[in-house]
């Protein structure tokens, strides 16, 4: 039997995007680049463009239209500006709570447990206790922690790394390309979420091994039985 006939491994871990797979933010998300590039720089990006950047860190979102120095600018003051702008606006969030209590039901399944997301630390602090997660969670990877973001696989690996598990027993679950190619460029089986950021056809096109077109069905798509999220540990 050849490797490609054996079997997949059982999955032991599953691994996380926050924005536009746990929480609803792309709107808010747009919203705020838009505010930040045409305060900044006095002009902006159409909505489509601007929402197929979302999935990379903030860093690179405002840097988008040029360096921040060549308006005048530095890179703090613009995420500065994002993030007072995305607190301010905080009520436009919606969080998913099907794909939320799918989380916890993994974790009290007994799967190990991450988040890499693309928000930096300070995004994460003001986020996570909305989502109410963060006993569940075993590491946290933020873009403030690696050299090279998604779609690089630093970030996925790291995690892996930080829970004690190898690539072949993971999936990763998330809403943008930027997702499925850090997965897949770690080797890391992929759950493609369809009511994020990016386009159903373009996640299609990555050729994810799952795909999850509604919250309700992620726990089966994925394996969780999502009940247990409502039964104590």
């Amino acid at each position: 039997m050849s490797s490609d006939d054996r079997p997949a491994a059982p999955i032991k871990a599953l691994l996380w995007d926050i924005d536009g797979t746990l929480i609803d933010t792309t709107r808010l998300i747009v919203s705020a680049l838009d505010h930040v590039y045409r305060t900044f720089t006095g002009r902006t990006l159409p909505p489509d463009e601007i929402r197929a950047i979302i999935g990379i860190p903030l860093r690179e979102q405002v840097a988008i239209l040029g360096p921040p120095e060549s308006f005048g600018n530095t890179v703090a003051a613009m995420e500065g500006e994002f993030i007072r702008y995305y607190e301010a606006n905080r009520h436009l969030e919606t969080v998913i709570v099907e794909a939320v209590n799918t989380l916890i039901a993994g974790k009290r399944a007994g799967f190990l447990t991450a988040l890499v997301t693309s928000k930096n630390d300070e995004e994460i602090s003001n986020t996570l206790p909305r989502l109410g997660i963060a006993e569940f969670v075993d590491t946290i990877v933020s873009a403030d922690q690696v050299r090279n973001p998604k779609p690089d696989p630093e970030g996925v690996l790291l995690a892996l790394e930080h829970i004690g598990a190898r690539a072949d027993d993971a999936l990763f679950i998330g809403d943008t390309v930027h997702d499925m190619r850090a997965a897949k460029a770690a080797g890391v089986r992929r759950c493609a979420v369809t009511w994020g950021a990016a386009p159903r056809e373009m996640l299609l096109a990555e050729e994810p091994e799952r795909v999850c077109e509604c919250p309700s069905e992620l726990a089966s798509v994925i394996g969780v039985n999502d009940q247990a999220a409502f039964r104590a540990p």
